[in-house]
């Protein structure tokens, strides 16, 4: 069941409403003021985080484009300590907030986006976005679903060669290659797992943001 908790703030030095009207403890919605139906980029954080950290490295490429950004954090309430992957909850608790967000304010295409373990999490359920989301992004983080069953969902992968688990992404993008999907690797030569994060420069968002709204 979904906590309701009414909170309204004015970022004025971003010019956007942030709410979590309807939503999960800890989430963040920031929707543009002067967008009547803009695209929705949800982010799933890494372990040892929360949602506002992951919102943190898309927000300003996200208001270039003048969508809404909605960053989950993974459900106490559910179990979660602080860890999607390790959660692997029910992806019904995902798509309720993203359809809880589509009460508060109408909204274009979805797409998702997922650092680390919460790449993982995405990565293991491509079955319940599709339908959902337009597209997807896995960013230092992804491993094959035990379901092979095919879907139609873009992929875009941002990975580094040095992550000891960079194995398990090859293994995820062989999924998509297997399924004809549009796929994109972004490998970083040489790049650790914390070299994974800093890839993600304000330029690399903004390259990435254009790739979803291509789809």
């Amino acid at each position: 069941m979904l906590r309701i908790a009414i909170v309204l703030l004015v970022l004025a030095s971003a010019g956007r409403l942030a709410r979590a009207d309807g939503l999960c403890k800890g989430c963040l919605f920031e929707v543009p003021s002067d967008e009547k139906k803009p695209p929705l980029l949800v982010i799933l954080h890494g372990d040892r985080e929360h949602a506002k950290n992951a919102a943190a490295r898309w927000r300003a490429a996200v208001k270039k484009k003048g969508w809404a950004l909605l960053a989950l954090e993974c459900p106490k309430s559910e179990g979660c300590k602080d860890s999607f992957w390790k959660w692997d909850g029910d992806p019904q608790w995902v798509l309720d907030q993203i359809a809880a967000a589509g009460k508060e304010h109408p909204l274009a295409r979805i797409y998702l986006v997922g650092w680390s373990g919460g790449a993982t999490y995405l990565a293991w359920h491509p079955q319940a976005w599709q339908g959902v989301a337009t597209a997807v992004v896995f960013h230092g983080g992804g491993s094959a679903p035990s379901d092979r069953t095919c879907v139609t969902l873009p992929a875009y992968f941002l990975v580094g060669d040095k992550n000891p688990l960079h194995y398990l992404m090859k293994g995820l993008r062989e999924y998509f290659d297997t399924c004809k999907q549009d796929v994109v690797w972004d490998l970083q030569k040489g790049a650790d797992h914390a070299h994974e994060a800093k890839a993600l420069t304000g330029k690399k968002a903004r390259v990435i943001l254009d790739w979803l709204e291509a789809r």
